[in-house]
């Protein structure tokens, strides 16, 4: 076969390049599943049989916005990835059951899923109590609007490929860039950190490679620049909550003195 030939020629690129080929009704690629129907290939949101349906809980202390994201996001890659409205409103529902089993509350999924309907669609069943789609075109007419946007991952794409193309304009073009000095203050205890850039997150266990992640983002951009001698230093915050609270503050002095302590104290002289 001739695709055959191209994957092995391909698989001699590089020793981390590795593809495989598939011959049969359904298709797994990353995320998506493909399916073959009679020649008509159909698209939907691949599930991984082991994973739990977990996402950020709604009882935790996040801001709101953060939980208006997780279901606008949730929304969005199924109506990129199904290719049939029927498809979309089977991944709704398992949305709905994967957002209440992580305790949000029903009047609350309905009220994010009507706006999100309504962002992007005039219709007047989006209105109505439970938000769904009306029809197949309309469902059409959403996923060309939401497939014309850019997603996440390319806006940030997008937003480092121009700032590694102004650095390294900067540098070919010799412009004028801002100089780093070092100021001498006269006095024994010279600022040690005075090139230095600290930042500070609050600790989470989730988050235990966001300093690493960070240094390196750090590194791919002034590694080899004129900001080079900038060090960086990633410090965690605790995250305040009632148990810090009790632990960390010591009581007023009125309170640690032991009331029946003095009383016995003075019966005593008497």
């Amino acid at each position: 076969m001739i695709q055959k030939k191209i994957l092995e020629k391909a698989n001699q690129f590089h020793p981390n390049i590795k593809l495989e080929y598939h011959i049969g009704q359904n298709l797994l690629f990353l995320d998506i599943i493909l399916h073959n129907n009679n020649g008509q290939l159909l698209s939907s949101v691949y599930h991984k049989s082991a994973a739990e349906p977990a996402v950020l809980s709604f009882l935790s202390d996040h801001p709101r916005q953060i939980f208006r994201n997780v279901i606008q996001t949730a929304l969005m890659r199924p109506i990129r990835y199904s290719s049939t409205l029927e498809v979309f409103n089977i991944e709704r529902r398992t949305i709905r059951l994967m957002l209440l089993y992580n305790s949000y509350p029903s009047t609350y999924i309905n009220e994010q899923f009507q706006r999100f309907f309504m962002k992007y669609t005039s219709s007047s069943s989006s209105q109505s109590l439970l938000p769904l789609i009306a029809n197949e075109q309309e469902f059409f007419v959403l996923r060309e609007k939401l497939f014309a946007q850019p997603s996440i991952k390319q806006i940030l794409m997008t937003k480092s490929a121009n700032t590694v193309e102004i650095i390294s304009n900067v540098q070919q073009n010799g412009q004028t860039t801002i100089p780093i000095t070092k100021v001498t203050v006269n006095r024994k205890n010279i600022d040690k950190f005075i090139n230095n850039i600290f930042i500070h997150c609050v600790h989470e266990s989730r988050f235990h490679d966001l300093q690493r992640h960070i240094h390196e983002i750090h590194d791919s951009f002034f590694k080899n620049t004129d900001y080079r001698n900038i060090r960086l230093i990633v410090g965690h915050r605790n995250n305040p909550n009632l148990n810090f609270q009790l632990s960390h503050k010591r009581p007023r002095a009125s309170l640690l003195k032991d009331p029946l302590k003095k009383s016995r104290y003075t019966y005593s002289n008497l």
